[in-house]
């Protein structure tokens, strides 16, 4: 045994080693081999030899102990744990002699690499119903850190790599976007349901029934959410258009701390993916008890705005009201009746009242954009395409969006809508805003260096007059509005903010949605700030925490639909290879530039040798190869050279 001096002695030995020992955090990266790395803070690659490997997981972040081995390579040992990178997964679903194990994937089933070179272990009672080959959503059970054993359990059977629609049911899982309603909100559910089937919609509505609404939508739409009116009053100019805008009233019924608004908290938004629909709200309610269906009384929050001879909005009116809706109509066939190319605005027995109403709203959303270019912002109307998806799930053909002068009509009424919400809770001082500050700071030497040198005068351009000043001298002049693309990669994306700034995007003080309640969740919140005000109901509003969940809730639909639609379009670009079109430049870099094909209207990339010389402007945002200026929206003529399905890009090349 040991005397007390030994025993110090040693202590202070082992202290001194630890001291003299070098120690690192990063994260375990895998390689096709056993064996992996520590990706170190400092930059750093220390070995992880193959027995070490198997405690952990590519992705965990871990704390080493580094040395030099003896083929003078960093490497490390384990000291602990600190994050592990696995919990909630997706992987495809393996059987061998040895057992039932679960593969980590990478983006999407096919792919020949993951960031995961590992199979873990499912025991019996983990293993659900799956066969070889299946794709899953599974759960690590048990990490490798103590004992090398890993093991998971099954969560959800995606499907095999073949099966009809895999791509969307793929992305779904990956990103979680299934709603899961607790039975309190299945209850709701049903609770709201019953009050809808006996027409209780609440006292003290006004009585809009008789007003002329109709809904401007797709054919398809199911989910229709709001319905527009419009009576001219020839004798007064100050409120020469009374606008009526009615929108679907959930918020009246869903209470803003009940399980049915914490669920749609979550989803944040219905997604309309590429073969199929995830709505926010159950669609019980969506499609049926708060959509404006023809014929049917409904609940809603009206918005009526007086408009002057000028086309600005001189009074709006907030109301809780009941209306019925006089038609389901469609953009195509009212913009083909407004055009003169067909003779009546639908299939059912036409209104004459009906179809001067549409004239007369067709002249107020000309008159309402003239007003908005001279004293807002507008932007120039983009391509918008449709793909068509077919029983497998892919696409098969894409369509040009044909722009109507009925999709006018639905988007002047909508940001005639919106800015009213926006000042009305302003005023309040409640409600989420959405928000744009013009030019991003980091840019502003840039954007000021530009201008100067352009010889351009301006006054403050970070208020809100002088960026709209300036962004509509630029537009009129015909030598200088080819500065616009490029000033307008200087700018941010608009975001949600509790304060009521402005939005200098559009060129409006204030901006708050509120016309897409069963579909926003933003616009959901607002009905409920609108109503406290209306009738002195409770409400709390969101703070910091609370808007940067919703955001990241949006956040991650929008990438879902981003990596579905990208994953399709580049299996249908495969067909395409070869092909010439003309293309649109949507983006400007020192290696080439972006694009988007005029017909089909898919994105690529045009990468110039490292070889051939060129010249990138960055705040013109130009690429001069040899004698070729290339810049934002330019239409130049490109071949469709590669698609990389692993990587998930199309290649062009100038044709």
């Amino acid at each position: 045994m040991l005397d007390k001096d030994t025993l110090s002695r040693l202590s202070q030995l082992k202290s001194d080693i630890q001291a003299a020992k070098e120690y690192g955090v990063g994260h375990v990266a895998g390689t096709n081999g056993r064996f992996g790395f520590v990706r170190l803070e400092d930059g750093r690659d220390a070995f992880l030899s193959p027995e070490k490997m198997q405690r952990v997981i590519p992705g965990d972040k871990v704390k080493v102990s580094l040395t030099k081995n003896d083929k003078d390579q960093l490497e490390a040992t384990l000291e602990s744990l600190l994050e592990q990178s696995l919990s909630r997964f997706l992987g495809q679903y393996r059987v061998t002699k040895k057992g039932h194990f679960v593969v980590p994937l990478g983006n999407a089933p096919g792919l020949k690499s993951s960031p995961i070179n590992r199979w873990i272990f499912l025991p019996p009672k983990s293993r659900g119903r799956c066969k070889d080959g299946d794709m899953v959503v599974a759960r690590l059970q048990q990490h490798p850190y103590d004992d090398g054993k890993a093991s998971a359990r099954i969560l959800e059977n995606i499907g095999q790599e073949n099966d009809p629609h895999i791509e969307r049911l793929y992305v779904s899982a990956k990103y979680d976007l299934q709603p899961r309603y607790s039975e309190p909100a299945q209850k709701q559910t049903k609770d709201i349901a019953r009050s809808f089937k006996s027409e209780q919609f609440g006292a003290e509505r006004t009585d809009f029934t008789e007003v002329p609404f109709v809904t401007i939508d797709a054919e398809t739409t199911r989910d229709m959410d709001d319905a527009v009116a419009l009576t001219v009053n020839e004798d007064s100019d100050q409120a020469r258009y009374q606008l009526h805008v009615a929108i679907a009233d959930p918020a009246s019924f869903i209470d803003q701390h009940s399980p049915l608004a914490q669920s749609s908290h979550r989803s944040a938004q219905s997604l309309y993916l590429l073969g199929g629909t995830i709505p926010m709200l159950p669609e019980e309610l969506a499609n049926h008890c708060f959509s404006l269906t023809e014929g049917t009384v409904r609940p809603v929050l009206s918005c009526r705005m007086d408009i002057n001879t000028d086309g600005e909005i001189t009074h709006t009116e907030f109301a809780r009201a009941t209306i019925r809706s006089r038609g389901k109509l469609d953009y195509q066939r009212v913009g083909a009746f407004l055009d003169g190319t067909a003779d009546t605005y639908t299939d059912n027995d036409p209104q004459p009242q009906i179809a001067t109403m549409l004239k007369q709203l067709a002249e107020l959303a000309d008159l309402r954009r003239r007003y908005r270019e001279t004293h807002q912002i507008v932007s120039s109307d983009q391509a918008e395409y449709a793909f068509e998806v077919n029983q497998q799930g892919k696409i098969c053909a894409v369509h040009l969006r044909e722009r109507t002068q009925a999709h006018k009509i639905v988007e002047e009424a909508m940001l005639a809508t919106n800015y009213s919400a926006g000042q009305f809770l302003a005023k309040a001082g409640k409600g989420l805003f959405t928000t744009h500050t013009g030019f991003r700071e980091d840019r502003l030497g840039e954007v000021k260096a530009l201008l100067k040198e352009e010889q351009i005068e301006h006054d403050d351009i970070m208020s809100l007059d002088g960026f709209v000043t300036l962004v509509n001298k630029l537009s009129n002049d015909q030598e200088k509005a080819s500065l616009l693309p490029a000033l307008r990669r200087m700018m941010p994306t608009s975001e949600l903010s509790l304060d009521a700034k402005g939005h200098l995007g559009i060129g409006m003080p204030h901006y708050a949605t509120i016309t897409s309640p069963i579909r926003r969740f933003t616009d959901l919140f607002n009905h409920w700030a609108i109503l406290s005000e209306l009738e002195g109901a409770k409400f709390r509003n969101a703070n910091e925490e609370y808007l940067t969940k919703l955001s990241e809730n949006l956040n991650n639909g929008r990438l879902a639909d981003r990596e579905l639609q990208q994953w399709l379009i580049c299996q249908y670009a495969e067909s395409l290879v070869g092909e010439t079109d003309s293309a649109k430049i949507r983006i400007v870099t020192q290696q080439g530039f972006g694009a988007r094909l005029e017909t089909q209207g898919i994105d690529g990339f045009i990468l110039f040798d490292k070889k051939t010389e060129k010249s990138f402007d960055a705040k013109r945002m130009t690429l001069d190869v040899g004698e070729q200026v290339y810049k934002l929206e330019d239409v130049v003529k490109v071949k469709v050279d590669s698609v990389d399905m692993d990587k998930r890009r199309i290649a062009f090349s100038v044709a």
